[in-house]
């Protein structure tokens, strides 16, 4: 996907958003919102969004004096995502299909984004999970594909969200690869964010080697382009994934929640609905 006229738009907001989580004051606010004038005068549209939003990120950082703004958050988000897995487990394993229910309690996880939005409800989320209609629902085809897999490459999104991704990694029953951020960008998954939910207890860890919050893979470590090349299925979870490989090739199966109207027009599907599937089959 390429950036948008409604993008800049996006990024004066998170710009304001994130300035605001931080508690900064007026006047580092304006200097946010005067830096982003300038980042938003050196993009290159025809780029992806998240890798456009490096430099945004970068800014905010500089602004703020903080190299991480969203450590506190992301700890915070992990921490009350552990404190559901347990009964988010007892559902997973007392439903009729474990496997679907860990699907759709991964997508749900995906509302936690504070790159689009601070605003959500992760418990109204994870109580209509089961129930949640997708606008697209390819799960015949994912099950096809992790019949035939011998191992998956989990491309990671957010924290908290990734106490979700752990849940449905237990369900696959083969070997995974957990894809990670290569450093710091909004509060987007990093190794460190990865233990913390105890990923590496059921799957091996890897990084992009890039710290977008997508996955860009000509600016990727070699290592991990010859992980996704050779990589006999691929899982991706979120949208900024989702914007960064949607014009891939191959077969991916996205899981996020649509939460933007350039997302939601590419796909023409409704927004802040549900998605599994390939963008492949979206041609038939």
């Amino acid at each position: 996907m390429k950036m948008h006229l409604d993008c800049p738009s996006c990024f004066l907001n998170q710009a304001i958003r994130t300035g605001g989580l931080l508690n900064c004051s007026d006047s580092c606010l304006w200097e946010m919102v005067k830096g982003c004038g300038q980042v938003i005068s050196q993009v290159n549209e025809d780029l992806p969004p998240p890798q456009n939003a490096v430099a945004l990120y970068d800014m905010i950082a500089e602004k703020a004096g903080v190299k991480d703004p969203f450590y506190k958050l992301k700890k915070e988000s992990t921490a009350h995502a552990l404190s559901l897995y347990p009964e988010l487990k007892r559902k997973i394993k007392g439903h009729k299909d474990s496997l679907e229910a860990a699907l759709r309690f991964a997508a749900c996880g995906n509302v936690i984004d504070y790159g689009i939005s601070s605003d959500f409800d992760l418990l109204k989320e994870v109580e209509k999970a089961l129930a949640t209609r997708f606008s697209m629902w390819e799960y015949d085809a994912f099950l096809k594909g992790l019949s035939k897999t011998d191992w998956i490459l989990y491309l990671g999104d957010n924290c908290g969200e990734t106490v979700f991704d752990r849940l449905l990694i237990e369900e696959l029953q083969k070997p995974v690869k957990y894809a990670v951020r290569g450093g710091p960008i909004i509060n987007d998954v990093t190794e460190e964010d990865a233990r913390d939910a105890g990923l590496h207890q059921v799957a091996e860890i890897v990084s992009t080697g890039y710290r977008a919050p997508g996955i860009v893979l000509k600016e990727c470590s070699d290592t991990f382009r010859e992980l996704f090349a050779s990589a006999p299925m691929v899982i991706s979870k979120g949208q900024g994934n989702f914007e960064t490989l949607s014009d891939d090739d191959r077969d991916i199966f996205f899981i996020f929640k649509i939460k933007c109207k350039v997302v939601s027009n590419f796909l023409d599907l409704p927004l802040n609905t549900m998605f599994l599937g390939r963008t492949n089959a979206q041609a038939g």
